[in-house]
């Protein structure tokens, strides 16, 4: 069986209140979520990373440079052990892969930061350079070509609900993440 987690708030949590701090943005009442189109651009490759921060820059008004608006973007994650140890138990006896939003910002520098990522070896399908981001259903067909899976063989795992939809309207068996127990819990089912 192939067991395909999303990254973020699966298993490597983040709070973007620490990069609100670090730029010292004007608009402090705008959230991530109001940022949502050029971050998703950003995470389907469709933005150079000059364009994100000047999209940012823009929507947040701020005054930092692009070298510390990276800095800044890049240091709001922190590891979910208790996710990250079910996944290196699960790929003692399955394939794991991660399937993630993300950009060419973070991703290197979790993977850097996270070594405990590392059992996931080259088993990565980062929408970056996939060039589509979920719930999009193109992003779970190129995944899984990507690695010429098997639909059948396939469970995604994934903290939003409409990722887990699309994940279930493509045919894929899907285990909406809200806490680690609930989680191991089902995949257990599926696994055994």
């Amino acid at each position: 069986m192939n067991v395909i987690f999303d990254l973020g708030k699966v298993l490597i949590d983040y709070d973007f209140g620490v990069f609100y701090r670090a730029i010292n943005c004007k608009n402090k009442s705008l959230s991530i979520t109001e940022a949502e189109l050029p971050v998703l651009l950003f995470d389907a490759g469709k933005l150079s990373r000059h364009e994100f921060y000047l999209e940012m820059k823009e929507l947040f008004d701020f005054d930092v440079e692009q070298e510390a608006f990276e800095h800044a973007w890049k240091n709001v994650f922190f590891p979910m052990n208790d996710m990250l140890d079910l996944s290196r138990e699960i790929a003692q006896h399955h394939d794991v892969f991660i399937l993630s939003n993300t950009d060419e910002i973070h991703f290197p520098h979790i993977w850097q930061e996270f070594p405990q990522l590392h059992h996931f070896g080259d088993n990565l399908m980062l929408s970056y350079e996939l060039k589509s981001v979920k719930p999009d259903i193109e992003i779970f067909r190129l995944a899984l070509a990507k690695f010429k899976l098997n639909l059948e063989n396939c469970i995604f795992i994934d903290d939003k609900y409409e990722n887990i939809e699309a994940a279930r309207k493509y045919g894929m068996s899907a285990i909406w993440h809200q806490s680690f127990e609930l989680s191991k819990q089902k995949l257990s089912n599926f696994l055994t």
